[in-house]
């Protein structure tokens, strides 16, 4: 992509190139958040550090129900905790413990030390880690709060105002630049010498020949 010569148009350009920017990344927020979990998957954000490197804080994480005959050894799933298991964690399973009672996972973040205290029934299992995209949680927080949202719509409205400001003020320096004066190539003179002379020798050769028909005339008659 070629960028603008002047400085209003490169303006314009970048003016043009951060909205485009701007409309695909709340886009990307949109399907991530929001039609995402209609296909029956559900979006996450790591709000903690223990998953890291593999898994960084603020990144979100689509996650797919699976059974749990289907939860292998190093798996990295989502599971329930904490009172009215309202608290959610990601980790990674290390062991799969079969019971009387039905299938128990013992599970640790990879930055962490130490393996969970406790081990998580089947049923607490949210589903399993699919997709990881880095960051993209700080955007999903960002666009679920009322405030988030309005600081987008005041961006997009800056960046649209400045672009269609740069593009007014660049058709109306093209307006006033000077258009460029049509020269006319010379015309080159006419060689007007040689026919003058050739008539000038037709016209003394006529003069010779009447003088010598008056001669001729006048011999006769004498």
């Amino acid at each position: 992509m070629t960028i603008p010569g002047s400085p209003s148009a490169t303006l314009r350009w970048l003016a043009d190139t951060m909205l485009l920017c701007l409309i695909l990344v709340v886009l990307f927020g949109v399907v991530l958040g929001r039609i995402v979990p209609l296909t029956g998957r559900e979006t996450l954000v790591i709000g903690g550090s223990s998953m890291e490197p593999s898994i960084p804080l603020g990144a979100a994480v689509v996650i797919e129900p699976v059974a749990a005959t289907d939860i292998r050894v190093g798996d990295v799933v989502s599971l329930r905790s904490g009172p009215e298991l309202r608290s959610i964690f990601t980790h990674r399973v290390t062991r799969v413990v079969a019971r009387s009672d039905g299938t128990w996972f013992e599970t640790k973040g990879d930055a962490n030390a130490t393996i969970d205290p406790s081990l998580t029934p089947a049923g607490h299992v949210i589903g399993r880690v699919t997709l990881t995209v880095p960051y993209a949680g700080y955007l999903l927080t960002l666009l679920s709060i009322p405030s988030g949202v309005i600081l987008v719509i005041l961006l997009a409205a800056v960046l649209l105002t400045l672009t269609r400001l740069l593009e007014s003020f660049e058709i109306e320096r093209l307006g006033r630049a000077p258009s460029p004066v049509a020269t006319v190539a010379p015309v080159a003179p006419v060689a007007t010498a040689p026919v003058a002379a050739r008539d000038a020798d037709t016209a003394a050769r006529a003069t010779r020949a009447r003088r010598a028909r008056r001669a001729r005339q006048a011999g006769s008659g004498t």
